[in-house]
C-alpha cells in the first residue's frame, strides 16, 4: 500500500503533477487505486474538470471527492486549492457507491446502504462523504447501524473554508452532487484499519438537560429556550446575523451513552432554538465547553502512540473547521506528527462520523479530529520515529491562551470539588437533622413526618398503615441500677432489633419517639398482620440478652388506619393503647381502635 499526494492550483499543472501517480500506477505493482480529491474551491468548474480529467486518465481508478474547509497535505494545511490523494492497494478491493436523492428518503437510503455493506465479502471499513447536514441523519444512521458491527465506519461532511459558507457538495467521476452520499468500501484479508477520535474540549459551567429537541434543532434546555445558554454566558444576541459564529469555539459538550459528543451551533434562531451540526436527543446532559490546549495535546499524543504501534502505510485526517479556527496559525501543530509516521492527507470538515463498533452506532461529532490509519499485510519490522506534538511553538498570545485555559480548567475543577464537598456536607447535615444521634434511627420529627405522609396516602388511596408504639419496660431501673452508659447500650440494641424487624417489610421504618419510646411504621400492613409482627417483635426483645442487664421486655400499642383519619387522633389512640399495655402488667400488646 502506498499514498502519493498532489497539490493543484491551475489546469496546466494537472498533467505535470500527476506524473508520479501515473508512474506508480503503470509500474504494475498495484491492483487498485483510489483517488481522493479534496477541493477548497467554492466554484465548481475547476473541481469538476479535475475529477472528469482524472477519470479519463485513470479509467480503472475509483474517484471520490468533497468540498473542503481546508486541505491537509503531509501534516500541513494547504493554501486553498485542490489536493489529490492517490491510495495504491496491492490486494485490497476498493469500491465507491453513490446514493442519490437522500433528502426525504433517509430511512430507505440507510437500509440500502446497510444491505450493500453486508453484501461485500471480507469488508473491513467504509468511508462516508456527505454534503452538509441538510437531511435527517438519525433515521439514515439508525438503519446503517444494523450492518455487521465489525465494519469500521468513518467520514465527514463537506463545507467551505468560511464558517458561513452556503455551499456543500461531494462528487465522483459522474460529477458534483448536493443531495448524495458517497460510500467507499475497503475489503480484503490483508487490509487493516485503525480509526479513533481526539476531542480535547473541556466542560465549562453547569450541565443542562435537553428537554426538547427535534433532529438537528435544540429547542429547550431545562425547560427554557436553548439560546439562553449562549445569551446568558457568552452574551450572544440571537438577533445578530451569523450569531453562532461568535461562540463557534465554545461548542456544547454532551454526555450520552457513556460517550462525549461535541455539538456546535450553525445558527441561533429568533424563536430561541439552536440549529446544530448533528442530531440532538432529549434526555442528553449538555453544557458549554472550551478548548484546552494542554488536553488537546495530551490526547493527540496518546493517539499518536497507538498509530505508531499500528505501523500504518497511510493516514487520513478528517478534522473539524472549528479546530482550525481555534488553532489559527498553529493549526499544523496537531497534524505534523502524523506525517512523520507515514504519508498523511485529509480535509477539514463540517462534522465528523465514527462508528462505535461495540454498539454498532454511528455517532456524529463536531470539533473532533478523526485519524484513520491504514496498511496492507502484517506490520513492518522497521521502527517508526517516536513522535509527539511540539507545543513549544505556543508563544506570546498563544501561551497566554494556554495559561488562561489552564486557569479556567483548574478553577472549574476546584469549583466542582467544592460543589461535591458541599453536596456531601449537605447530606450529612440532612442526616443529622433527621437522625437520632444515639440510636441511628430517624428522630421524632422525621418519624412524625413519615407517619403523616403515609396518612395522606392512606386517605387518598384508601390503603392501610399500621403503627407500633413501643416502650422499654422498667427502663428507669436500668439507668438507676446499672448507669446511664448501660442504659444507652440498651437503647441502641433495642433500636437495632426494631430496625431489623421494620426492614423485613416493604418500606418499613423504625424511629425513636423520645426517651425509651419508639415507633415502627408498617405501610400496607393490615390489622391482623400488624399484631403478628408486634408479637414476633415482643418475643425477639424478650429473648435478647443485653450486656450486664440480661433480659428485658417491651410493651406495645398497635393501631391500623385506613382512609381519612386525623394524625392527632391516631397518636392519642396508640399512646393510650401503649399505656394500657403497661398498666395491665407490661410485656404485652394492646390493639387500639379508632
Amino acid at each position: 500500500m502506498k499514498q502519493i499526494l498532489v497539490e493543484l492550483k491551475d489546469k496546466p499543472e494537472l498533467f505535470v503533477q500527476i506524473e508520479g501517480i501515473l508512474s506508480a500506477w503503470k509500474s504494475g505493482n498495484y491492483k487498485q487505486m483510489l483517488l481522493h480529491i479534496y477541493s477548497g474551491l467554492e466554484g465548481e468548474k475547476f473541481t469538476e474538470y479535475v475529477a472528469k480529467t482524472l477519470s479519463i486518465i485513470f479509467p480503472e481508478a475509483d474517484i471520490v471527492g468533497t468540498m473542503s474547509a481546508g486541505e491537509i497535505m503531509e501534516g500541513h494545511l494547504m493554501d486553498r486549492g485542490i489536493l489529490i490523494g492517490a491510495l495504491f492497494f496491492e490486494s485490497t478491493n476498493v469500491e465507491v457507491f453513490r446514493y442519490d436523492n437522500v433528502k426525504g428518503n433517509e430511512r430507505a437510503v440507510g437500509r440500502q446502504i446497510c444491505q450493500q455493506l453486508d453484501s461485500i465479502p471480507g469488508i473491513k471499513a467504509a468511508e462516508f462523504l456527505l454534503p452538509g447536514t441538510e437531511f435527517e441523519t438519525k433515521p439514515l444512521f439508525d438503519e446503517i447501524d444494523e450492518c455487521d458491527k465489525d465494519i469500521h465506519i468513518f467520514g465527514g461532511y463537506s463545507g467551505g473554508h468560511m464558517l458561513n459558507s452556503p455551499v456543500h457538495y461531494v462528487f465522483d467521476a459522474k460529477g458534483i452532487t448536493y443531495d448524495s452520499i458517497l460510500v467507499t468500501t475497503f475489503a480484503g484479508d490483508d487490509f487493516h484499519v485503525d480509526v479513533d477520535k481526539v476531542i480535547g474540549w473541556e466542560p465549562l459551567g453547569v450541565p443542562f438537560r435537553v428537554t426538547k429537541a427535534d433532529g438537528h434543532k435544540l429547542v429547550e434546555l431545562n425547560g427554557r429556550h436553548a439560546s439562553e445558554i449562549y445569551e446568558k454566558f457568552l452574551q450572544i444576541d440571537r438577533k445578530v446575523h451569523d450569531n453562532a459564529m461568535e461562540g463557534y469555539t465554545f461548542p456544547l459538550l454532551a454526555e450520552y451513552k457513556g460517550e462525549q459528543w461535541l455539538r456546535s451551533a450553525i445558527h441561533i434562531e429568533e424563536d430561541g432554538s439552536l440549529n446544530m451540526h448533528g442530531t440532538i436527543m432529549e434526555g442528553m446532559d449538555i453544557q458549554l465547553s472550551y478548548g484546552n490546549p494542554a488536553t488537546i495535546v495530551s490526547q493527540v499524543n496518546d493517539r499518536l502512540k497507538r498509530v505508531r504501534a499500528f505501523k500504518p502505510q497511510a493516514v487520513l485526517l478528517y478534522s473539524c473547521i472549528v479546530r482550525k479556527a481555534f488553532w489559527e496559525r498553529y493549526v499544523d501543530m496537531e497534524l505534523e506528527p502524523f506525517a512523520q509516521l507515514c504519508s498523511t492527507s485529509g480535509f477539514y470538515t463540517w462534522g465528523e462520523l465514527i462508528r462505535n463498533c461495540e454498539t454498532g452506532e454511528i455517532v456524529e461529532h463536531n470539533v473532533t479530529q478523526l485519524s484513520i490509519a491504514m496498511r496492507e499485510g502484517e506490520p513492518s519490522s522497521a521502527e517508526l520515529p517516536d513522535v509527539l506534538v511540539d507545543d513549544s511553538v505556543l508563544r506570546g498570545p498563544a501561551a497566554q491562551m494556554r495559561r488562561l485555559t489552564s486557569l479556567v480548567y483548574t478553577t472549574m475543577e476546584d469549583l466542582q470539588k467544592a460543589q461535591s464537598d458541599l453536596r456531601v456536607l449537605n447530606e450529612k447535615l440532612r442526616l443529622m437533622a433527621e437522625t437520632d444521634a444515639l440510636t441511628g434511627l430517624i428522630n421524632r420529627g422525621k418519624t412524625e413526618e413519615a407517619i403523616n405522609n403515609l396518612l395522606q396516602e392512606s386517605a387518598t388511596k384508601n390503603t392501610p398503615v399500621s403503627l407500633l408504639m413501643i416502650d422499654i419496660d422498667h427502663f428507669k431501673s436500668v439507668n438507676d441500677n446499672y448507669s446511664h452508659e448501660i442504659g444507652d447500650v440498651v437503647l441502641k440494641e433495642t433500636a437495632a432489633i426494631l430496625k431489623e424487624a421494620a426492614h423485613e417489610h416493604r418500606d418499613g421504618r423504625a424511629g425513636r419517639w423520645g426517651g425509651e419510646e419508639f415507633f415502627v411504621i408498617l405501610p400496607l400492613v393490615e390489622n391482623e398482620e400488624a399484631m403478628e409482627i408486634a408479637e414476633s417483635l415482643r418475643k425477639r426483645v424478650e429473648d435478647h440478652v443485653f450486656p450486664e442487664v440480661g433480659h428485658l421486655t417491651i410493651s406495645m400499642g398497635v393501631i391500623t388506619i385506613k382512609g381519612d383519619v386525623q394524625g392527632k387522633d391516631i397518636f392519642l389512640c396508640v399512646d393510650k393503647a401503649l399505656y394500657e399495655a403497661k398498666e395491665s402488667g407490661r410485656n404485652r400488646i394492646v390493639r387500639a381502635e379508632i
